[in-house]
């Protein structure tokens, strides 16, 4: 069963301050980083980007990955990917370039939960705090408890007929995931990975590059 991977890498980063798939780690650009693992676990890569030509070549494994025009949005970004997957895939894994520390393990992990035989499948890591809603000038309201709950992390993999079922329609959402359970499908959690941090702000590059030993 052939998989393909989506790394999403359109955005303009306005938490960071900048193009934070261009951000350096260890001498390696996040996407650059993304990219190669990546191709490491899947048989072919999408690269989905804020402007294909203009982009720097990718160094590493993350070279050969077919380059696509991203979306005004999450979802019409994963969309134009997609577009550019070849229908003889099974399993497509969506992933993004602000999780440069996933590692091939964990992309494998939730490949393998889809072979099999999970619609979907991603990971997660059990809520380890109460998590606060909060309300305008700083205060709290209300406080869901963090039993039974997990903190979802990319890259997600999915049954490849079913994503695009759930892209046809052309609906926007936060994430792949609860789209295609919008459905009716089931998401099978798979153990996460602490280190596999999401890069939104240079404080959490800084810390990025610490848990990385750069």
């Amino acid at each position: 069963m052939l998989t393909w991977a989506i790394v999403l890498a359109a955005g303009g980063g306005t938490r960071f301050g900048g193009r934070k798939q261009d951000a350096d780690l260890g001498g390696r650009t996040l996407l650059d980083r993304t990219l190669a693992t990546a191709a490491q676990a899947c048989d072919g890569v999408v690269a989905v980007l804020a402007d294909p030509a203009a982009a720097p070549p990718s160094r590493g494994d993350g070279a050969a990955a077919v380059r696509v025009r991203g979306g005004a949005t999450r979802a019409r970004s994963v969309r134009a990917g997609l577009a550019a997957v070849p229908d003889g895939a099974g399993i497509v894994v969506v992933a993004d370039a602000a999780h440069p520390l996933a590692t091939a393990e964990l992309y494998r992990r939730v490949i393998a939960a889809v072979r099999d035989g999970a619609e979907a499948a991603v990971p997660g890591l059990p809520l380890a705090e109460a998590v606060a809603t909060l309300e305008p000038g700083g205060y709290t309201g209300t406080t869901v408890a963090a039993a039974g709950r997990v903190l979802v992390q990319t890259p997600h993999a999915f049954r490849a007929s079913l994503l695009r079922r759930a892209h046809a329609s052309g609906a926007e959402a936060v994430e792949d995931s609860a789209l295609v359970a919008s459905l009716g499908a089931k998401v099978l959690v798979v153990p996460g990975d602490p280190a596999n941090l999401h890069v939104t702000t240079p404080e959490e590059l800084e810390l990025a590059r610490r848990i990385a030993g750069f």
